[in-house]
């Protein structure tokens, strides 16, 4: 009988030992591969599509600020006089949840994170919605009468992915820019597949902290 029991602890003690020497190496090489792989993708798919533009304000002393300056940016073009359609308010409730994931949140020491929705004038529904959400304080809204400058940047570079791609254009889209302005990819804004993509590669752009 206390063989058999010197045979079953034998046993019992070469398993737990092979799981802690070969089972449990092999399986966190295994997750960490697997991690390494992932990120060199998504890595793969950030490119280069050129540069955005600043969004300067100007303080009552004269001094001038780029609030987009060192900020990963999320960037939404509406244009001029745009309607609060059923795509534009997804849009802005998109905004919204990135916002609360990546925005600022009182008492944090970085801010690093920028929503960027380019529009002139609008709807009043429309206005009135992007200007009640609980982002409204802290989105970079740039409501100007100079869109060309903006749409060129991100037409042409959208133009760019499409083509490097092999894309199908959306009407829809986010831009995406890392914290030196550089146009790093595009995403389609009604589907939330692209979303989820996109939120994968802001977690890789913010700067680690």
């Amino acid at each position: 009988m206390s063989e058999q029991v010197s045979v079953k602890r034998k046993t019992f003690i070469t398993i737990v030992l092979f799981l802690l020497l070969v089972g449990l190496p092999a399986g966190s090489w295994y997750y960490l591969k697997g991690g390494l792989n992932w990120r060199k993708q998504a890595q793969a798919e950030l490119q280069n599509y050129g540069k955005i533009r600043g969004a300067q304000v100007i303080y009552p002393d004269g001094t001038k600020e780029n609030m987009l300056a060192e900020k990963v940016c999320v960037i939404y073009y509406f244009g001029a006089n745009p309607e609060l359609t059923l795509e534009n308010k997804h849009i802005l409730d998109t905004g919204e949840r990135l916002f609360k994931q990546f925005g600022y949140k009182s008492g944090n020491t970085y801010d690093d994170f920028r929503l960027v929705m380019i529009a002139q004038s609008g709807s009043a529904e429309f206005r009135t919605h992007a200007q009640t959400l609980p982002s409204a304080d802290f989105a970079n809204w740039v409501w100007t009468g100079a869109l060309g400058s903006w749409r060129t940047i991100l037409v042409n570079a959208y133009d760019l992915y499409c083509q490097k791609n092999n894309v199908r254009p959306s009407e829809h889209y986010f831009a995406l820019a890392d914290t030196t302005g550089t146009i790093r990819s595009f995403y389609d804004a009604t589907s939330e597949k692209e979303v989820g993509r996109m939120v994968e590669h802001i977690a890789l752009l913010l700067p680690k902290r």
